[in-house]
């Protein structure tokens, strides 16, 4: 209750200092990687789902599996793939988080294939051992590059289209990723998960400041 109450008051107090913070291209270190993160792009230091799903994907076996991740931002978790040995793909709707997630891995050392694409528009059509998405969960129409981070569509558009698409990109052995939080409408994601016959399972719960995040398996029935 009391984290309900404060959640409106750091909000007004906190996003206009941030806002103006991130008005300019700002450097970033996560354990040990070195990124640019463009002024339009979503920035992992500020927004706890980034650093909460990286820490999930560290604790897993990727070595040597395909990973595609689906709204790359920065490339924070692309990198974090990369980094234990997945052979990974990053695309993205925003060309400067494209742009970004490319240099970010030359920077490290890292190989990552960059595409430009809405979901998976632009993707190629194979099967990937794991997809990761931290996707825009919150329902509302994007106005611009940088707020396709945030709104996912007024009626789950974002969801739909993931959902619906699914299936061109999972072979019987595929693992879905998703996170998501207890600020956005769980309940109305799932429905839309379901409608297109896949079930979002919680596999890891983390509470950070006023936020729990809660990184779901997407478990889709698919013919061997």
């Amino acid at each position: 209750m009391m984290r309900r109450l404060l959640r409106p008051l750091m909000y007004h107090l906190y996003r206009p200092l941030l806002l103006h913070y991130l008005r300019k291209d700002r450097r970033y270190r996560y354990d040990g990687l070195r990124m640019l993160v463009p002024k339009s792009v979503f920035h992992p230091a500020f927004f706890g789902s980034s650093k909460v799903f990286a820490a999930f994907l560290k604790k897993q076996t990727l070595t040597g599996l395909s990973l595609l991740e689906i709204g790359c931002g920065s490339g924070l978790l692309s990198l974090t793939a990369a980094r234990l040995g997945a052979r990974v793909t990053a695309c993205d709707i925003n060309q400067a988080a494209v742009d970004a997630t490319r240099k970010n891995a030359h920077t490290n050392g890292l190989t990552v294939e960059t595409d430009l694409s809405d979901v998976f528009d632009n993707v190629p059509k194979q099967p990937f051992d794991r997809i990761v998405v931290n996707p825009p969960f919150y329902q509302g129409k994007p106005t611009d590059a940088a707020s396709h981070a945030w709104y996912c569509g007024p009626e789950f558009d974002f969801f739909h289209r993931f959902f619906k698409d699914l299936p061109h990109f999972v072979h019987a052995e595929s693992q879905v990723w998703m996170i998501l939080a207890d600020t956005c409408d769980m309940d109305g994601i799932r429905r839309v998960a379901e409608m297109y016959g896949c079930t979002l399972t919680t596999l890891f719960e983390k509470k950070r400041f006023m936020e729990t995040f809660i990184v779901a398996s997407g478990k889709l029935k698919v013919e061997s």
